[in-house]
């Protein structure tokens, strides 16, 4: 009897499992049952964005990996399998499923293992409805942005022609007085002539003028001093000018547009120069940096495809087939007897600090909270690369809170001492100056220099040691 019932018992046990085995398969059958039509395809574009487009195009064109048009047409296996292609790729390369194994066998070697992707099959769903009927992409107009780029209007070449000017009036005045001088000379011989009296001896242009000079001593003297205090002053402007480069706007191997990047595209600064964070030097951003976007986009709004395919003829990449080239590195191998044999891109530097002079990126940005437009202006409004100059960046005072107003020369040592001079310090807004703040005030000397740096309730950097010489110059 209880045998019986055990059986029984046991018995329906597994027809509960069944049941429910049943039932959760249907469940998920039910789930992506028509994943090829009446999916959400507003949600579904959404969706594609977040997990396919950096990978993928809605047509057959090819980005970091083949394009999904057509794909309801070419998808050779079952519904299920789609979804954990997505959800877990290597996992369904495992099934032995025959089409699946042709996909890896044909595109992995290519493109390598797609990231798996953290969708449900409903997810799944929307995003094949939005792929089979993606909406019409309108181009992209240039005239709708509000970032204006002040390198590309015409600029008139600014030249100092007064020097020229005066030498041309100089050189006039000597010839009508040398004239005037032979018309008087020529009248008071005609004179001492009629009356019969002896001629004027003749004498050379250079005699007549010393002895003109000798007769008129004062005023020529006066002269003279003007002239000497005029080239004196000329002498010293020309000096205080050595070493400044403001406006220098070098020509680059690739015509990169720092406002589509900085602008338009809203690229931060330091995503290429990454190095102003914790190095000396700011750097300038490596070809593989440039992929890292370029290796999507392939044509640009100003130059088309110009400029772009340079990167890619540096690098060794195939835009056609969005691989890199055997040989150039990329993808895990280097092929010894066939290297790829690229021209490097050769930037030409802006910034240019002489030998002797020690400036660090890392301590103004991380230590300091500069930000790039202190030193080097409305970068948002640039072509390629320039020297600012101090008038540009004073305009952007109220653009940029922290921003400080200088009156010397950008990249000399007066613009530095400058800003060090007016540039306040929060004590408490780093390690770095906290620490300074600590050992001020455990001793005795270090307490009174803090009374007397606050007593017109700020602290700058010189007077924390901005002003020593050891601190920029070795």
């Amino acid at each position: 009897m209880r045998k019986a019932n055990y059986m029984g018992a046991n018995m329906g046990l597994r027809v509960f499992r069944y049941s429910l085995a049943v039932c959760l398969l249907f469940s998920a059958t039910a789930s992506i049952a028509g994943i090829w039509d009446d999916g959400d395809v507003e949600l579904g574009q959404a969706l594609f964005n977040a997990n396919c487009a950096s990978c993928h195009k809605v047509t057959n064109e090819v980005l970091a990996a083949p394009g999904l048009g057509g794909i309801a047409e070419r998808w050779g296996s079952s519904d299920e399998l789609l979804v954990q292609w997505i959800q877990n790729p290597q996992g369904a390369a495992e099934t032995g499923d025959k089409y699946i194994k042709s996909l890896v066998e044909r595109y992995v070697p290519t493109y390598g293992w797609m990231t798996a992707q953290a969708v449900s099959p409903e997810d799944v769903k929307n995003i094949m409805a939005y792929v089979q009927n993606p909406p019409d992409v309108a181009p992209v107009a240039d005239s709708g942005s509000d970032c204006v780029t002040v390198d590309e209007l015409p600029i008139m070449e600014s030249s100092d022609s007064s020097g020229v000017w005066f030498l041309m009036l100089l050189v006039l005045f000597l010839i009508i007085a040398m004239s005037a001088a032979g018309v008087s000379r020529s009248l008071i011989n005609a004179s001492l002539e009629k009356s019969g009296d002896e001629l004027l001896e003749d004498e050379s242009y250079g005699m007549r003028l010393r002895n003109w000079t000798w007769d008129n001593r004062l005023p020529v003297t006066l002269i003279g001093l003007f002239f000497v205090a005029y080239g004196a002053v000329l002498g010293y402007q020309g000096l205080m000018r050595v070493g400044v480069v403001e406006g220098y706007k070098p020509n680059q191997p690739v015509k990169f547009i720092h406002s589509v990047h900085v602008c338009e595209n809203e690229v931060d600064c330091k995503y290429c120069h990454h190095s102003a964070y914790e190095s000396k030097h700011a750097g300038i951003p490596s070809t593989n940096v440039c992929m890292n976007c370029h290796k999507a986009v392939k044509k640009g709004r100003r130059y088309g495809e110009t400029e772009i395919a340079k990167i890619y003829d540096a690098i060794g990449f195939d835009p056609a087939s969005g691989t890199y080239v055997d040989g150039s590195g990329q993808n895990g191998f280097i092929a010894p007897q066939d290297s790829y044999e690229g021209d490097p891109i050769r930037w030409n530097k802006v910034h240019n600090l002489p030998d002797h002079v020690f400036f660090s990126h890392q301590q103004h940005v991380v230590v300091g909270g500069l930000q790039c437009q202190n030193c080097h202006g409305d970068v948002e409004t640039y072509t390629v690369g320039r020297v600012a100059e101090v008038d540009d960046i004073n305009q952007l005072v109220d653009k940029y809170p922290g921003l400080i107003e200088l009156s010397k020369p950008t990249l000399t040592m007066g613009w530095c001492i400058e800003c060090h001079n007016k540039a306040e310090i929060d004590l408490a807004s780093s390690g770095y100056y906290e620490e300074i703040h600590h050992r001020l005030k455990d001793n005795l000397r270090g307490n009174e220099e803090l009374r007397k740096y606050m007593e017109d309730g700020k602290i700058t950097v010189k007077e924390l040691g901005g002003w020593e010489c050891a601190k920029c110059h070795y």
